[in-house]
C-alpha cells in the first residue's frame, strides 16, 4: 500500500489532475455551503424544547449551537462524498491518465457510459451519507466516535473505490471474488482515505488521490496474482 500511496501523491501533480480537481472542488464546496446554510436555517426555525420549560431558551440555544457544530463535522466527513459524485464524471479520465503513465501495457478497459459512472458515484455517496448520519448518533462519544467513523468509512471507501476502478477491468462476480480474497488490501487503503477525509482542505484531494491509489493497489495485486 505504501508504494501506491506515494505513486498517487506524485500523480496529483499532473496538469490533467489539477484541472479535474479545480472543477470538482468548486462544485463540492458550493454543495457543502448550501447544505450548511439549509441546516442552520432549519435549526434556527425549529423549536425542540420551547419556552414553556424552565431554561427552555437556554436549552434551545445550546441545541442550535451543538447542532451547528455537528453539522460542520458532518459536512467535513461528507465532503468527499460530494467530491465523489462529481469526480465520478471524471473517473475514466483519471484512470486513463494514471494508466498511461504507469501501466501503458494494459489493454483498453471496458467502456462505461456517463450514466453508469454517475450511478456508481451516486450509490457511493448514498451509502457514505447514510452511514455517517447513523454514526452521528455516536457524536457524544468524542474520540471514540472518530475511531468508529474512520473504521466504517474505511470499509466503505475501500470497497467503493475498488468498485469504481475494478469494474473497468473485471466483471461484477470477478471483482467480488477479488475483493473477498484481498480484504486487507481493500480495507487498509480505505482506512487511510477515511483519515485523509477528516483533514480539512487535504480532503479535497480525496477523489483523485483515492482513485489513483486504489488503481495502483488494484494493479499491484492483479500483477502479483498473474506471476
Amino acid at each position: 500500500m505504501i508504494p501506491a500511496f506515494f505513486r498517487a501523491l506524485n500523480d496529483l501533480g499532473s496538469p490533467r489532475f489539477r484541472s479535474i480537481l479545480l472543477q470538482c472542488t468548486a462544485l463540492s464546496l458550493a454543495t457543502a455551503i448550501i447544505l450548511w446554510f439549509a441546516i442552520r436555517w432549519g435549526l434556527n426555525h425549529t423549536e425542540f424544547i420551547g419556552e414553556f420549560w424552565i431554561f427552555g431558551t437556554w436549552i434551545e440555544t445550546a441545541v442550535d449551537l451543538l447542532g451547528g457544530i455537528a453539522a460542520v463535522v458532518l459536512l467535513i466527513l461528507l465532503l468527499p462524498a460530494f467530491l465523489g459524485i462529481y469526480a465520478s464524471l471524471y473517473i475514466e479520465a483519471i484512470c486513463r491518465a494514471v494508466e498511461a503513465k504507469h501501466y501503458p501495457h494494459l489493454a483498453p478497459p471496458r467502456d462505461q457510459t456517463i450514466i453508469e459512472a454517475m450511478m456508481t458515484g451516486l450509490k457511493f455517496a448514498v451509502f457514505l451519507v447514510a452511514a455517517n448520519l447513523l454514526l452521528l448518533t455516536l457524536f457524544w462519544l468524542g474520540p471514540l466516535y472518530m475511531a468508529i467513523a474512520w473504521a466504517v468509512n474505511g470499509y466503505l471507501l475501500g470497497r467503493e473505490y475498488l468498485e469504481m476502478v475494478g469494474f473497468r477491468r473485471m466483471s461484477p462476480q470477478e471483482l467480488t471474488n477479488f475483493r473477498k480474497s484481498k480484504r486487507g488490501s481493500v480495507f487498509l487503503p480505505g482506512l487511510a482515505l477515511a483519515v485523509v477525509a477528516t483533514i480539512p482542505i487535504v480532503n479535497l484531494l480525496l477523489p483523485l488521490f483515492g482513485t489513483a491509489m486504489t488503481l495502483h493497489v488494484f494493479e499491484a495485486k492483479r500483477d502479483h496474482e498473474s506471476t
